[in-house]
């Protein structure tokens, strides 16, 4: 069965409303802070299309720069130590790969290297359908001193998150996801909220004083959950928003009343962010049972058919969650 949550690749459409939030985020923080450029390949264009408020009002502070992951990052990283605060876009999350050098061994160390904070926010976007074009690189970057992860799943949260890390000394990997289907967001309120702190969760869904589960997760598998589980199901549902900073608070106060846990994620399973999430709380909950649900170790097929079912599907969340 071909999930509801990815479509085929003829029907596939890219998420507008977690777009078009960014975007809102980024042109209310342009106003108010001159200091704000964004950078990337072809970042005209893809203001214009994505973003035109940005590109009418702010078409000086776009730097258009050559096709080069690493030296896009590598500029912001220069622009910042004068003071700017840059947005650089890599386009695809696979292009990280060509820019891990700035970004962890250069951009990263900023913060411990000088006085004043440089803030660096680097968009990349989860695409699906190829081996190098539907990876996702976002538990790597777990493990760099100095950075943080953002992953939203809804547009609220996509602009809150984002105001946030224009705001905040750093450097932030602030991922969109664009297999997350717009006609499915269970949001019932829309509104835009100023700023969402990183490294705090939130529950979806609340099961009673004792749940049978709780469920753990982030990004498109958030709403896969969402889609594929029962209303009435017993459980905590946590979307994770940000895996690193993780809101370990939130995860162990479920699990101190469930005594079951169930991490599902769209990335690799193996060395992952459940793996690290799963370690943890054996060791501080060792009465707590946890099971993990993720994608395998395999390159990215080019089809979207075969792409979804090397992640999660949503028979797999509900045998899961049935049988847990």
């Amino acid at each position: 069965m071909v999930s509801s949550v990815i479509q085929r690749q003829d029907q596939f459409y890219r998420n507008h409303k977690i777009r078009d939030a960014i975007g809102e985020a980024i042109y209310r923080e342009m106003e108010a802070n001159p200091a704000i450029y964004l950078f990337g390949e072809g970042a005209w264009v893809k203001q214009f299309y994505d973003a035109p408020r940005i590109y009418k009002t702010f078409a000086d502070r776009i730097v258009t720069l050559p096709i080069c992951e690493d030296g896009s990052v590598n500029f912001a990283v220069g622009a910042s130590l004068l003071g700017i605060t840059a947005v650089v876009d890599v386009i695809t999350a696979d292009f990280l790969y060509r820019a891990m050098d700035s970004i962890c061994n250069t951009a990263a160390k900023l913060s411990f290297l000088r006085d004043t904070p440089s803030t660096i926010v680097i968009r990349a976007e989860f695409l699906t359908g190829g081996p190098t074009t539907g990876q996702r690189p976002e538990a790597l970057f777990t493990h760099i001193p100095g950075l943080d992860v953002i992953i939203p799943s809804t547009p609220r949260d996509a602009y809150g998150l984002m105001r946030t890390a224009l705001n905040a000394p750093g450097v932030t990997l602030f991922f969109e996801d664009r297999m997350i289907r717009d006609d499915l967001h269970q949001e019932t309120d829309c509104r835009l909220t100023e700023q969402i702190g990183v490294g705090y969760s939130l529950v979806r869904r609340s099961g009673n004083v004792k749940p049978d589960c709780t469920v753990v997760t982030y990004g498109l598998m958030r709403q896969m959950v969402e889609q594929a589980l029962d209303p009435m199901l017993n459980i905590d549902l946590i979307d994770l928003r940000s895996i690193y900073p993780l809101h370990w608070m939130g995860i162990a106060a479920s699990t101190r009343r469930s005594k079951k846990l169930l991490i599902i994620e769209p990335d690799i399973q193996y060395g992952g962010v459940g793996a690290e999430i799963a370690a943890t709380i054996a060791e501080k909950q060792p009465d707590v049972r946890v099971k993990r649900l993720g994608g395998w170790r395999a390159v990215i097929p080019a089809a979207v058919e075969h792409h979804q079912r090397i992640i999660p599907n949503e028979e797999q969340i509900v045998h899961a969650v049935a049988n847990w």
